[in-house]
């Protein structure tokens, strides 16, 4: 387990100091993540087999402390979350990309802190002129806010919030943050009532995770005000949208009244509540039949399209889609008047406990140009069928994929994602946003902190549900392949780097992405990939709709593998040492009452230590598996002889010939006899 004491570490651990509650008269403070990695001046010496321990931020050990957090990674009996229910009414005007709204939040303050700030996200800043930003992005004016009150006070703009007396309320506004004045201070236990009207224009595609095509296809995203986390470790999560980091959001109920022109469908987060105002008779009458086949029903095709057909039509043109979602952390929505409609269900274990397998829509919207997309509701539904019997069971009523501007990217119960023109991909592409349901959406890890935390578990899962789908390859290959595209390169970044600190995306994509997941393979070799399903599954139970932190899945896979991993967790996730194992001799001689006895040394050449998994081959075809324990290279062993007796003359010696380890040459990992060195 991780130590509670810190010394001093390979890696140098950078805490900014955030105050539980932003002081008045200045924008709140940034939220530093809690473990944010310096850069190396120079390629790291690391110190062979020395266990350093996971670093634990005071934070983090002060959360322990109060009983919020728990050593063996579960929520202490002290934890508490904030909770926020929205009220969202919204119009879009497809001919000008704006749209206007007017929302009600209900914060719930459910910590023993009395708050005299509030903060909020503003994502649109990230479109206007001058914000600070890690990407290139479309231009569009950012967010403009009208009212603001709080409890029925107006707050005005101000340059700063020191002076505000007693009973009013002001904001300001910094990049995509919004510092908010309450007019009375936010006691334990109560809770405040927030009025905001805004507006802005959807960016072009281009942006990143939201956008339109052509004012034709709209994937709406990050757009409305949003209260950021106040959680139990850090106080306020005000780090900025920069464009790169993703989200950390509270969860609640959302209540969304969505105008748009009538011949237009709308897929979102949640479920349609008024069904029989928005939709035709024939059109709801094959949304019931696909509750009753396997197969996929053309809900809308391309003759159904326009007023009267795929929608109603109103004398005033505008149709209002109302949308509910229970135990969400966000909201998002796509329309279109090309898209076409596709409607299965899947089969899902029980999630409510009422011993009942559920039964869940599954819906994909999609122009009809996107040939690929004919597939997409079966692939989602396998990836959701798959993904909910393997981890926790799938609590949300609807899954939706929806086609557009957006490479991929996940929302409750919706996904977006381009059309690929290839099925492997499109498939791959939608199975990776549907495990997000899982992580982030479910579980709702920091990931601007710790984008592994979201992207390697869910390209982890992904992986086996793609080797499931597409048993012809092995999806680890790429992963793998990725990853020790950089390995020992001097050039990779350590995993336990915030989103935005990465620098060029194909090292966040390695260290957030593909590393990780394999990694999480390798994890399997070492504890028993049984073990590492059982602690994933024990990991969703714990913090299933709560914040856990990267010490909280390092600490759950402890407690349920039954023993320390910080050997494996400090290498691999806070440096970017290597595994490089070699076979350097193999001694045979003829064993008594026939075969060989093979004596085997290897050699741990790497900074990262790792069992040894060999397999040895016979000329008849029978294999013997050895295995090398970790411990050998912890104690300070270089080389090791392992010495087995098989049946029949050996042909051939390997170490982990599965590649369920990313050891960074394998030139060196096979002995072949008769081959050169081979005797």
């Amino acid at each position: 387990m991780p130590r509670w004491g810190v010394r001093r570490s390979l890696v140098l651990v950078v805490l900014a100091a955030c105050s539980r509650a932003p002081e008045p008269g200045r924008p709140a403070p940034v939220d530093r993540p809690a473990e944010v990695v310096a850069p190396p001046a120079a390629a790291p010496s690391f110190v062979r087999y020395a266990v350093e321990p996971v670093p634990v931020p005071p934070a983090y050990a002060a959360a322990i402390e109060r009983g919020t957090r728990t050593r063996d990674g579960r929520p202490g009996p002290r934890y508490w979350q904030q909770r926020v229910d929205y009220r969202i009414d919204a119009e879009l005007d497809p001919a000008t990309a704006r749209v206007q709204g007017a929302e009600t939040i209900t914060y719930h303050n459910r910590s023993p802190d009395t708050l005299a700030v509030m903060v909020f996200h503003l994502y649109q800043n990230l479109y206007s002129e001058g914000v600070q930003r890690t990407r290139t992005v479309p231009i569009t004016g950012g967010m403009t806010l009208g009212r603001v009150a709080v409890d029925g006070v107006e707050a005005r703009e101000a340059v700063s919030l020191g002076g505000v007396r007693p009973g009013m309320s002001a904001y300001q506004v910094a990049g995509t943050l919004m510092s908010l004045r309450l007019p009375r201070p936010l006691a334990p236990g109560d809770s405040a009532v927030i009025d905001i009207e805004w507006d802005f224009i959807v960016p072009p595609e281009g942006a990143p995770r939201t956008g339109q095509i052509d004012h034709v296809v709209y994937n709406v995203a990050q757009w409305y005000p949003q209260v950021a986390v106040y959680d139990d470790v850090m106080g306020w999560h005000a780090w900025p949208y920069l464009g790169n980091g993703e989200f950390y959001l509270e969860y609640g109920d959302f209540d969304v009244a969505l105008t748009l022109p009538e011949g237009w469908l709308v897929a979102a987060t949640g479920v349609l509540q008024n069904p029989d105002e928005v939709l035709t008779d024939r059109v709801r009458e094959r949304l019931r039949a696909a509750l009753s086949t396997d197969d996929v029903v053309r809900v809308v095709a391309e003759e159904d399209l326009g007023p009267g057909t795929a929608t109603q039509q109103t004398p005033g043109g505008q149709l209002t889609w109302r949308f509910t979602a229970e135990d969400v952390r966000d909201f998002a929505w796509a329309a279109s008047d090309r898209y076409l409609w596709d409607a299965t269900r899947a089969r899902l274990p029980d999630a409510d406990g009422d011993g009942a397998a559920e039964v869940v829509p599954v819906y994909a919207f999609y122009r009809p140009e996107a040939e690929t997309w004919r597939e997409a509701a079966r692939y989602t539904r396998h990836a959701l069928e798959f993904h909910a019997e393997h981890w926790h069971p799938y609590i949300y009523p609807r899954m939706t994929a929806v086609e557009g501007p957006i490479g991929g990217m996940e929302y409750p119960m919706l996904v977006f994602v381009r059309d690929f023109g290839d099925a492997r991909t499109l498939y791959s592409v939608l199975n990776h946003e549907t495990a997000h349901e899982w992580w982030p959406m479910m579980v709702g890890s920091k990931e601007s902190s710790f984008a592994w935390q979201d992207e390697g578990l869910g390209t982890y899962i992904e992986n086996l549900a793609t080797n499931d789908f597409f048993p012809d390859a092995d999806a680890f290959e790429g992963s793998r392949r990725q990853y020790l595209a950089v390995a020992g390169s001097g050039v990779e970044v350590e995993i336990m780097r915030p989103a935005d600190l990465f620098g060029p995306y194909p090292l966040f994509a390695t260290a957030s992405y593909s590393k990780p997941a394999t990694l999480l393979r390798a994890l399997g070799g070492v504890i028993g990939e049984d073990t590492l399903h059982r602690a994933l599954r024990e990991y969703a139970d714990r913090w299933l709709l709560k914040h856990p932190y990267a010490l909280d899945f390092f600490n759950t896979v402890e407690s349920v593998a039954g023993r320390d991993l910080d050997w494996f967790w400090h290498p691999w996730w806070y440096e970017t040492a290597t595994l490089d194992q070699a076979i350097v001799d193999v001694g045979l001689e003829a064993a008594a009452g026939g075969g060989e006895r093979v004596a085997i040394t290897v050699e741990d050449q790497g900074e990262a230590p790792m069992p040894v998994e060999l397999v040895v081959t016979t000329e008849t075809g029978e294999t013997r598996r050895v295995l090398v324990p970790v411990d050998v290279w912890l104690a300070g062993a270089r080389r090791h002889t392992e010495t087995v007796t098989v049946p029949a003359r050996v042909t051939r010696v390997a170490i982990d010939p599965d590649e369920t380890f990313p050891d960074a040459d394998r030139s060196d990992n096979t002995w072949v006899r008769g081959a050169t060195g081979g005797a």
